[in-house]
């Protein structure tokens, strides 16, 4: 069988239109930021979320392509295109300018990415390039794994993006990545692979019941379905530390829609409150200060004009981080903050993407597919994971586990 890293860098220098999928801590976006760092100029780097677009330094690719929001209810490609050539916002004109210039594009997280604006993207991209070719012949790379989280929906109903008729018309060829690195427990991987399919039973169930915590550490960072849950969790913990609060505010510069977004999807928030001995999580990776996402530690001092945290053993000084809202357009939105936010606390949705030493999870209320599958895999040990109840059911989409096993194990 030909290593699946491999494979997937001669897809990629072939031209051919690809999906990198693999289930969570086998690698996709550290294989998609060393192919892209090899020659940042040819690709264009957009995920389906906010979230994974600042994790990857891209944007999102309704902002990337100009198409805004998307089609609306009831509304056609052609009349979408019709509104979108009509419209004057810089927004969107730069968009077009980059589709009609791009060589290939990624899109990560692509399980959250709706078949109806992966159709109109095909049909933007045809359209702006006079090019009837998928996509207007430029290769696109997806990432993701749709036994994840899926794409937003108000009846259940997922509008899955394979499911879509650009999806078919593009021909991806798939690369499976199966190498699990994030846990080095076999049976706690075979677990994970159990629950990622919707199997709770046998060895599985054995394994994963005793892990099922009576008393909790208070200190556990808990991964929540909802914000208000987090929310609440967060303030009551900060509320118990008698200590002086202290607040940081994040420097803002850039057009108010940009601010918006980079305030709403970065795990940092843009008014910190931290208190002496308050459980914090660093935000970026930054190797050089001895941290790295999804690191925990807790603040001992506060005076002068920085933060010192202690975590794994050292003391660090945390000093402010900024962000970009595009960072290859010095003239976008700036977010400059300490990369800190507070432990406690974190819903499963802004945990994708992040290796967490421990936590406490909690998925009584999920309901959607491949939301427990998302919570238990961000834990590194067996030992480290420790969950609030025991489960009531574990949500997978049927579309996907069928995609899933008519797509896995392609690599020759």
């Amino acid at each position: 069988m030909t290593d699946a890293p491999e494979r997937f860098r001669a897809l990629v220098a072939s031209g051919g239109n690809i999906l990198l999928t693999g289930a969570g801590g086998t690698g996709k976006t550290h294989l998609i930021r060393e192919i892209v760092s090899r020659d940042p100029a040819s690709f264009s780097v957009t995920a389906s979320t906010g979230i994974a677009a600042l994790n990857l330094g891209g944007l999102t690719i309704h902002r990337w392509s100009g198409m805004m929001l998307g089609p609306g209810d009831g509304d056609s490609d052609e009349q979408h295109m019709a509104q979108l050539v009509r419209d004057s916002r810089r927004g969107v004109r730069a968009g077009f300018d980059r589709v009609r210039s791009c060589k290939t594009l990624i899109i990560d997280e692509v399980s959250m990415l709706a078949g109806r604006a992966l159709d109109f993207l095909d049909h933007l991209a045809r359209t702006l390039r006079r090019d009837d070719r998928p996509f207007g012949g430029i290769q696109v790379i997806v990432t993701g794994d749709f036994l994840q989280l899926p794409p937003v929906s108000r009846d259940n109903h997922h509008d899955w993006a394979f499911q879509s008729r650009a999806w078919k018309d593009a021909g991806f060829q798939v690369v499976e990545l199966t190498k699990v690195h994030r846990q080095d427990d076999a049976a706690f991987i075979q677990a994970l692979a159990e629950v990622r399919l919707g199997r709770i039973r046998g060895s599985t169930a054995a394994l994963l019941q005793p892990r099922v915590a009576r008393f909790p550490d208070a200190n556990l960072t808990r991964l929540l379905t909802h914000n208000a849950m987090v929310d609440k969790w967060n303030a009551y913990r900060l509320e118990s530390i008698d200590s002086e609060p202290r607040v940081f505010n994040a420097d803002l510069t850039g057009s108010e829609a940009q601010r918006q977004f980079l305030i709403h999807n970065l795990l940092t928030p843009s008014i910190l409150v931290l208190k002496r001995a308050a459980s914090v999580m660093f935000t970026v990776n930054a190797p050089d200060a001895s941290f790295v996402n999804g690191q925990t530690g807790t603040v001992v001092d506060l005076s002068g004009g920085s933060v010192v945290v202690e975590s794994a053993g050292r003391l660090i000084r945390v000093e402010p981080f900024k962000w970009q809202f595009d960072p290859r357009d010095p003239r976008s939105a700036t977010f400059v903050q300490l990369p800190l936010r507070l432990a406690y606390a974190i819903t499963i949705h802004k945990s994708q993407g992040l290796t967490l030493g421990s936590a406490l999870i909690d998925v009584r209320a999920a309901r959607e597919p491949g939301q427990a599958y998302v919570a238990l895999s961000r834990v590194r040990t067996l030992s480290g994971l420790h969950l609030k109840d025991w489960f009531r059911g574990v949500f997978v989409s049927r579309a996907a586990a069928d995609f899933h096993a008519a797509h896995a194990n392609q690599n020759p």
